[in-house]
C-alpha cells in the first residue's frame, strides 16, 4: 500500500510539474495597453478547455491507479492463499513421510522379534528336515543360474 502510494504521489508531481513548466499561450502573450476583454475572451477560453482536458487526464490517471491497486491487492491475496495451501501440502506430506517411517520401523522389529523367536526354536525335526535340506538346495541351484 505504501509503495503505491509513492507511486502516486510521484506520479502526480511530475504531471503537475509538466503542467507548470510549459507556458500558457496567455503567459505568452502581453496585452497591449488598448486591449479589452473581448481579445482576451479567446485566451481565457483556450485556458478553460485545457484545463478541462488536465482534470479529464487526471481523472482517468486516478482510475489507472485506482485498478492497479485492486489488481495487486486481489495479487497478494491469491499470493497469501496459494501459500498456506503449499504449506498445509508440506505438512501433510511430511506427516505421510513419518508415518511410513514409522510403519517400516514396525515392520523391522516385527521380523528382528521373528527371527529372535526362530533361533530360539530347535533345530527341524523329521519333515521339517527334509524339507529344509530340500530348500538350501534349490537356493544352491538358483545361486548358480544367476
Amino acid at each position: 500500500m505504501r509503495t503505491t502510494t509513492l507511486l502516486f504521489i510521484s506520479v502526480l508531481a511530475i504531471s503537475i510539474t509538466g503542467f507548470c513548466s510549459v507556458p500558457l499561450p496567455s503567459q505568452e502573450a502581453v496585452p497591449s495597453s488598448g486591449t479589452g476583454m473581448k481579445d482576451m475572451k479567446p485566451q481565457m477560453e483556450q485556458m478553460d478547455a485545457q484545463m478541462k482536458e488536465m482534470r479529464a487526464q487526471m481523472v482517468q490517471l486516478q482510475a489507472l491507479m485506482k485498478d492497479s491497486m485492486d489488481k495487486m491487492a486481489a495479487a497478494d491475496a491469491a499470493m497469501k492463499t496459494h501459500m498456506a495451501t503449499e504449506q498445509s501440502s508440506m505438512k501433510s506430506q511430511m506427516a505421510l513421510q513419518h508415518a511410513v517411517i514409522d510403519h517400516l520401523q514396525t515392520m523391522a522389529d516385527h521380523m528382528q522379534a521373528m527371527a529372535d523367536c526362530m533361533a530360539m526354536m530347535p533345530g527341524p525335526m523329521g519333515i521339517h528336515k527334509k524339507a529344509g535340506e530340500k530348500m538350501k538346495k534349490e537356493e544352491g541351484m538358483m545361486g548358480d543360474q544367476k
